[in-house]
């Protein structure tokens, strides 16, 4: 979370139970001259063990995060697929450098900052 320019949104689902971002499925990479930003979108493993009240009334199972790296300094995609699971990591030492590496998702970058932009909840069985 230390990488991210506005961790609240999270904070806000989990408390202090903060998610790992292992075991994420990538579900979009989105660049755009604007910034340069890529904007990523993935969903999280674990579901919060309190979720807001809502996203458990409606039968919400699983957490979408969309993230901007803006300012981007460059990017690598090795590979990636339909079944797009991997373990994100997100640093910042001066700049923020991402990266992940799996059998279906190889992808490695370096921006100025990570935003998150949202985080949402849906069914599994309804995506």
């Amino acid at each position: 979370m230390a990488a991210l320019s506005n961790p609240k949104p999270i904070l806000a689902v989990y408390g202090d139970a903060v998610p790992t971002l292992d075991e994420v499925r990538i579900e979009e990479l989105c660049l755009s001259v604007n910034g340069p930003t890529l904007r990523l979108r993935f969903d999280l493993s674990k579901f919060p063990i309190n979720p807001p009240d809502k996203w458990r009334r409606d039968g919400l199972d699983v957490v979408q995060v969309e993230i901007a790296f803006g300012g981007l300094r460059g990017i690598s995609i090795d590979g990636f697929s339909v079944d797009s699971i991997c373990d994100l990591k997100i640093r910042k030492d001066g700049v923020v450098s991402f990266s992940s590496e799996s059998e279906s998702v190889n992808l490695r970058g370096v921006a100025d900052t990570a935003t998150i932009l949202r985080v949402s909840a849906y069914a599994m069985g309804c995506a």
